[in-house]
Formats: C-alpha cells, structure tokens, sequence
C-alpha cells in the first residue's frame, strides 16, 4: 500500500474508523429550509447525500457540521440546522443512514457561535463571553444563568444526536466561537468563576459542556473537541500553540474527550484560507498539541490536523512524522469526494484536486447560496450528478469538441466516459484555454489543475486528443461527426459596457490602450508606467497589477468599487494587500473619464475631483465578448449541436465546467 499510515484503523474512544481521513465539519447551507424563510431548518435527504459522497469515496469519518444548539447562535447564516429541538432527530437519521452504509463513522459538530453572530432577522441579545464585539453587532456578556441554559442546550442536543444515529459529537471550542471566546485571554475578561487569567476559569465552560454531553449520551457515542491551535494574534494576546496543548492535555487527562480537532485562526478572514496560504498551515500548531495530550498520558487520544491538506503524500507525511493521528480534509473531498479510495487503491494521481481558489464553496456562502464547486459540478447535485450516475449512453456516438479550455475538456471526459468515441480539436499547441493565463498570476499557480486534470482525465478516457488545428465549418464536417460541442470560448475588450463602470471610455481606442488578456501575454514589454482599470472586480486587474509591481512597474489600479466586489473576503484579503506590497498602487472609488495622449484622466466618484496622470499603457478589464462564429456556422448543419462555456458568455471558469459537464452528459 502506498499509504500505510494514512490507511491504518483508527480506534477512536469505543470506535473505530476504517483509516485516518477525516471529512471535516463544514457549512453548506444544504439543510432543509423551514416553512418561514428566515427561521433555521433541519439537516435532511440533500444534506445526507452530500455526505455520503465523502463516505462512498472511502473517508473513515464524516463529520456533519454545524448544528446549532441555542436559538440566540442559529440566525447567523440562512438554513442553519437546529441541534436543541427534538423535531431533528428523524431528520439526523436521513443523514446518517447513507453515511453507514458505507462503514463510515457518522459524527456531528454542536456548536454555540457566541459573538460571531447577529440579530438581524431573530432580534435576540448577541451573546459573548465578555461583551466583546467578534462580528457586526455589539454583544454582551452571557450572564451564569444564561451559560446553564447554553450547558444544558448543548446536552439536549447531544441526546439527540445519539438518538439520530450519530456515533460520535465533536464540540466545537474554536474559531471564535464562544467557548473559544470563553477560552481566550484575549476575548475573556471576565472576574467570575468562568474568568480571570486563571485557564482553570477559563476552562471551566467547555469542561461543564463536555461533562453534560457525557451524561447526556453515555459511554456508546465519541465525544470530541475542535480546538483552535493558534490564533495567530501578532501581540501574542491570545491562544497559541503551547496553550491549547495544555488545555487539550487537561482535557484528555480529565477523560473528557476521545479526540482533538487543531484548527487555527478565527472567525472572518483566516478560517477558510485561498491559495495564496501554504499547505499544511496548521500542522506545526497540531504537532505540539498532539504533544501536550501525550504528555498527558493520553497517546490514546487521537489528534486531527487541518488546513490545505491537499494529497496524499501531504497527509502520509503528516501522519508518518507524528504530527498527527488524522487528517482533517474539507475542500479537498468537496473538490473529489473518491480522494481517499483514489489513494487507497493507487490512484492517487487521478485525484481532482483542491485549487483554494474559495469561489463555490466558501465564496458562495458569504453571498448567501449553498456551496458549489468550480471543479466539481456535481456538488450539491449529488441526486442528479453524483456518483453513480454518469451511465453509458444509449448509442456511441461519434463525438467532435472544439477547444481544449476547461469546458472544453469537461464536455470530452465525460462524453467518453459514456462510451462515446471523442475527438478534441484545439488550436493551440496547449490544451487548457485561458486557465493558461490565469495561472500566470502571482501566487495563483494552483489554478492550472482546471485544466491539467481534465486534460489527464481526457488521456485516460481515450479522447482523440489533435493540437494545433485552427477548426473551420470544412474541417468539422469533413470528420462526419454525430455530435459537435462548440467550446471556441471567448476574447476580452476594452469596451464592453459593465454595471459599475460607464463605457465608452473616450480615447480607449488608442493603439497603447490593451486588454487584460493582451496585457498579461505581453507583460514583460509594455512600458514603465501603467494604469489598469478594474470595472468588474474580480482578480485579472489585481493579479496583472502585483504581476508588474513586481517587476519594477509603475503601476496605479483603479477601481470604481470600494473593493473587488467578485472576490470572495479570503481572497480578497491576501490578494490585495500582496499587490499593494509588491508596490501597485491602489486606487478604489475611481473612474476613468478620459484616455489622452499617453494620460489617463481620472475621476474619484465620491468627491467627483479630476485628477490627470501619465501613462505609457493603460490595461482595461471589463467584460469579454463569446466567440460563437463557428457555432452559428454549423447551426442546421449536423444532428446535435451544443455551445459551451465562454462561447455561450464570458463567465467565470464554473460555470464553464458546468456547462461542459451537462453537455457531456447530453448526448
């Protein structure tokens, strides 16, 4: 086995798990939604086959997760799942049955989010371990009457999660959450028994949860911590390392806990880090907790590391250096919920892979829709798209794509992998579109698995892979297909009209005035100073900015947006301040008005002030325009016809894939 550590049994309190993968406790907003919009639901069919993705795909445990255990903690996203009221218990079963039917370990994650919360729809008191503010709204400090209420609700909710077939609870302490706001110096200022600079006080919370839990469920069910291993404050007033080693050690010690989950970070920017972060982030903060709880004289007490653990190389080192017991895993089985039998059975190298680019999955859900995932379109269309439901086409057909970008590629795996005999036309020498160029961006390496896996994928399903072939109507109908996807993709402007930014901008039709795309395939010539227009607020303008920064340009950015509006806080909050760093000024709240002889005339849209600045090229990112000539052509001119991706409308590389996928599975 290449993976012995990874793949060896895990006993875990009166359990045992099938191997160390870990599916991670994670939000999808897939629960069902309550009658009344606005009031939280229960978990339900969607959420149970969402999960038993991962399981099928060979995870030893899955871990459902967050259940809310308190009204004044379940109004903080939409479609939160209640955990307190009896009414979720038949609705917990439909999550864990299809969980064990795969031997899987079904556990859930209960959770008080304390003061990462708001009233907004529930108009309930915000509540906190000190009245310290942790998210948009003022809180205040829990009062002792009030901390018996949240200790009692978490037992009640612990009862019935054992009554709906859980076999193990994991308590969540971190994060900024309130127990973690209770466990922190830095968010615990307390004098009463629950505070001071004591940790005795400061533990007393999560040792009287973790106690009512036990009563709660007995012996039969695994009771855990997730713990925040380092909170990475820069004044080193809060949480590290060598101080959630001891709080796991006393714990473990204590017999409170069968298992310890390190994460790092807290609640907003941090949790759910791009790709901008380096792997294996938080594995040094769950070595030396994985320390503590030994010296404790607990090395039966597994430790669980998480955070941008992406292949199985990664998670075996983990494990055979002693760093951890397990793995915890979110993004990387949300981008491939086969990832744990792929390596199990020695095919790790066809493991779709988890790029950090935060767009479906963590993007979404600050926008308040269910996670999706650009490189999985099967993500919370498990009943439509999972596994199991890619069937071999009622007649091969002979299969013809044109493009080799993502949708391309998506549409001639798939369409092979039906049984159909594929050839894929591509005009460049590369397969993988503009994903090529994406990847050019700093720090946005990663991003090229888009292309590459489908690319490897295509290989395996025996696609007829021609490069260099430049398609026109003659050529398609001279190889008689039955089928042909149009995926020509699309070609970037400098004038298309967008909603933030008005257009035409007068003088952009100069010769020195250039696209994003030419921009970034001429970067190394274009002149000394360079102004770059972001009307749409995704990543180019930024990306292209820090990309000349670095290279010794003088770069200015402007944006009529506060921020980039498309991009998700995670990224946006590494990808920014990189650029600026690198020495790209940042210009939000800017227009251009005008394009002169080798000037730029700006206009700040708050205060309307005019400002002239010199440039040598000026670099205008708005919308794309579909290159569909050729489907046009070919309309009426052969049996089944299907454009995708950008050649349908220039839009971002998911809904790219997407359309592939489906069209994959059309024919």
């Amino acid at each position: 086995m290449d993976y012995p550590h990874l793949f060896t049994p895990l006993p875990i309190g009166i359990r045992e798990a099938a191997n160390r993968v870990v599916l991670g406790a994670h939000f999808t907003m897939y629960g069902e939604p309550n009658p009344t919009f606005g009031e939280p639901g229960f978990y339900g069919e969607r959420y149970g086959r969402y999960l038993a993705q991962s399981a099928r795909g060979g995870a030893g445990i899955v871990i459902a997760g967050q259940a809310q255990v308190h009204p004044t903690t379940a109004y903080q996203m939409h479609n939160n799942a209640v955990a307190w009221d009896p009414g979720c218990v038949e609705h917990y079963r439909r999550v864990t049955e299809p969980v064990h039917e795969h031997d899987t370990l079904a556990f859930i994650q209960l959770a008080h989010n304390g003061g990462v919360n708001h009233a907004t729809w529930s108009r309930l008191p915000v509540w906190s371990a000190s009245g310290i503010a942790n998210h948009m709204e003022a809180s205040r400090a829990i009062e002792p009457g009030e901390i018996r209420e949240v200790v009692e609700h978490f037992a009640r909710s612990a009862g019935h999660a054992r009554a709906g077939g859980f076999d193990g609870i994991e308590i969540h302490a971190a994060h900024g959450y309130l127990i973690h706001e209770f466990l922190s110096p830095k968010t615990n200022l307390r004098t009463d028994g629950y505070g001071g600079r004591s940790l005795d006080g400061r533990m007393r919370l999560v040792v009287e949860i973790l106690e009512s839990v036990r009563c709660a469920v007995g012996d039969d069910v695994v009771i855990g911590v997730r713990l925040v291993g380092d909170e990475e404050t820069r004044d080193g007033s809060g949480l590290g390392p060598h101080d959630c080693a001891e709080i796991a050690g006393r714990l473990a010690a204590a017999g409170l806990v069968d298992f310890v989950n390190v994460s790092v970070g807290t609640s907003g920017a941090g949790m759910v880090r791009p790709m901008y972060a380096p792997h294996l982030l938080g594995v040094a903060a769950t070595a030396i907790v994985k320390k503590g709880v030994e010296r404790a004289g607990r090395s039966d007490v597994p430790v669980f590391a998480v955070h941008r653990i992406l292949t199985p190389d990664e998670a075996e080192g983990i494990l055979e250096r002693g760093e951890a017991d397990a793995v915890t895993l979110v993004r990387a089985l949300i981008a491939d919920p086969e990832w744990a039998e792929k390596a199990r059975s020695g095919r790790a190298d066809e493991i779709r892979r988890c790029t950090g680019c935060n767009q479906g999955c963590y993007g979404n859900l600050t926008q308040g829709y269910p996670i999706t995932c650009v490189t999985n379109p099967a993500v919370g269309r498990e009943r439509e798209l999972g596994a199991g439901t890619l069937t071999p086409a009622a007649v091969a057909k002979r299969v013809l794509v044109v493009g080799g970008g993502p949708a391309g590629l998506e549409a001639a795996w798939v369409a092979a992998a039906r049984g159909h005999d594929v050839i894929l036309l591509e005009r460049a020498e590369e397969l993988g579109g503009k994903i090529r160029l994406a990847q050019l961006l700093p720090g946005r390496a990663e991003i090229a698995d888009f292309a590459d896996w489908r690319a490897e994928e295509c290989v395996r399903r025996g696609v007829d892979i021609r490069l260099g072939v430049d398609a026109d109507v003659d050529s398609v109908l001279a190889l008689e297909p039955d089928a042909v996807i149009v995926a020509t993709g699309g070609r970037a402007t400098t004038d298309t009209p967008s909603k933030s930014h008005p257009f035409p901008i007068p003088g952009a039709d100069q010769p020195w005035v250039l696209d994003h795309e030419t921009a970034l395939r001429d970067a190394a010539s274009l002149g000394p100073r360079v102004v770059i227009l972001d009307a749409i607020g995704h990543i180019e303008a930024v990306g292209l900015g820090h990309l000349l920064a670095a290279a010794g340009v003088e770069v200015v950015c402007v944006s009529p947006t506060a921020t980039p509006l498309l991009l998700d806080a995670e990224t946006m909050q590494k990808a920014l301040p990189r650029a600026v760093r690198a020495g790209m000024a940042w210009r939000p709240n800017t227009a251009v008005v005008g394009v002169g002889d080798h000037e730029v005339t700006l206009v700040d849209v708050l205060s309307h002030a005019i400002e002239i600045i010199d440039a040598d090229q000026v670099v205008i990112r708005t919308h794309g325009v579909a290159d569909d000539r050729l489907f046009r052509e070919l309309e009426g001119r052969v049996h089944e016809l299907v454009r995708v991706g950008d050649a349908v409308a220039v839009r971002p590389v998911d809904r790219a894939i997407f359309d592939g996928h489906l069209a994959g599975r059309s024919l």
